[in-house]
């Protein structure tokens, strides 16, 4: 069966392009290497964050605001709460306002300049409305109500029944090895298996892999490895989404995020949103080390003390695709006729995985999107500087 589109990848850049292409009445298949979702993909979790705080990064608070009514709207379409909206807590060891960490400055001015009403607490006031943060490390936080996570797992899997439903020709399994060309135009793709699919035009959304299918993408992209806890409260009521909603404890200057009590797991997941470790996808190592559980734990205890001693029950590494800017790569191959990339989350592509699929579509159409400009095919270099103000890391390049 020749398609219009093949998606190389089921992951949320896949998923979402399928269903946007297959709305757009072309017949569409995706390509994964195992079942959907997969489990070493970096959406296969249990919950990511949604937040519009970025710093003084416009666009993105933009994009994960229009998210965030979209995923509501999901909510009803699927009728399942797949976005679960505990309120976002920016807790600040220096104060919120304070130019020492200018991530959580510029964040809550943008709240402000965007017409959303502050939420500041003092240290008192975070004590009695959350009391498992310490207000001994903690001087201040800001707590906004829109925002929270997603069940990421739960979505990828929502997601693919839906392309199914629509028509999308979903292909388990199988790993592509190459794409393949003729004169300089796509002309379909090849597996590991054997088998070889023709169509007219290909998506790579592999996430990890999509540097190794698209080799120019080399210099530009690359798999970073970051560490995730789940921790096991022996109480929980002070865990739970009313009284700790998904927060970052200074996360520019530690890289520390997490979320609220699950009961469907029993776990409390923290993590941690920094410069990561460069690794090979499929031979390095994945475990997490012995002392990125002890810089955990020493999170831990200064920042939450009644979960010092919460039992470790489960650990993974989260790989993001990343780009050198910390910007997604969504457009087409600027040499080679129908091939497009839907890429390069940089640890975002959940906040708004909402957008993504009408971005790689109007890509692959060849059309304008609004958010299109930045997230082009571009060259960068070893003097880049990373751009996302959450991240923490000592050298931006």
């Amino acid at each position: 069966m020749l398609h219009d589109f093949i998606i190389v990848g089921g992951g949320i850049y896949g998923i979402t392009a399928a269903i946007e292409l297959r709305k757009r009445n072309y017949r569409v298949a995706v390509i994964n290497p195992e079942t959907i979702p997969h489990h070493l993909a970096a959406s296969n979790d249990v919950t990511k964050a949604v937040r519009m705080e970025y710093g003084s990064d416009l666009e993105y608070f933009k994009m994960v605001e229009e998210s965030i009514d979209i995923w509501k709207a999901w909510n009803t379409f699927f009728n399942e709460e797949l976005y679960v909206e505990t309120g976002f807590l920016m807790l600040s060891p220096v104060g919120i306002e304070s130019m020492d960490n200018p991530y959580e400055k510029n964040s809550y001015e943008n709240l402000i300049n965007q017409g959303y009403k502050p939420n500041r607490l003092s240290q008192s006031e975070l004590k009695d409305r959350f009391p498992a943060f310490s207000t001994e490390y903690y001087k201040e936080a800001n707590f906004n109500p829109k925002g929270g996570y997603v069940k990421s797992g739960k979505v990828v899997e929502k997601l693919a029944a839906y392309a199914r439903s629509l028509g999308v020709s979903i292909y388990e399994g199988l790993t592509v090895s190459k794409i393949n060309k003729e004169k300089g135009k796509v002309t379909g793709v090849s597996t590991l298996q054997g088998q070889e699919f023709s169509c007219g035009h290909v998506v790579v959304s592999a996430g990890v892999h999509t540097p190794f299918l698209v080799p120019e993408l080399r210099n530009y992209m690359y798999a970073s490895g970051h560490p995730v806890f789940w921790l096991k409260p022996k109480q929980t009521d002070l865990f739970k989404h009313d009284k700790f909603p998904v927060f970052s404890g200074g996360i520019a200057t530690s890289g520390w995020y997490g979320f609220p009590y699950l009961e469907e797991y029993g776990i409390i997941k923290i993590a941690k949103h920094a410069k990561g470790i460069f690794l090979h996808p499929d031979t390095d190592d994945r475990r997490v080390k012995d002392t990125e559980v002890s810089d955990m734990r020493n999170f831990v205890e200064k920042s939450m003390p009644l979960l010092a001693d919460a039992a470790l029950v489960g650990t993974r590494r989260c790989l993001y695709t990343d780009t050198l800017d910390g910007h997604f790569w969504i457009d087409r191959h600027p040499e080679i006729e129908g091939l497009t990339i839907s890429s390069g989350g940089s640890g975002h592509g959940m906040k708004m995985a909402p957008l993504l699929g009408a971005m790689a579509a109007d890509a692959a159409e060849g059309k304008h999107h609004k958010y299109a400009k930045r997230h082009k095919w571009r060259h960068l270099s070893d003097v880049t500087l990373h751009g996302d103000e959450a991240r923490f890391t000592e050298n931006r390049k």
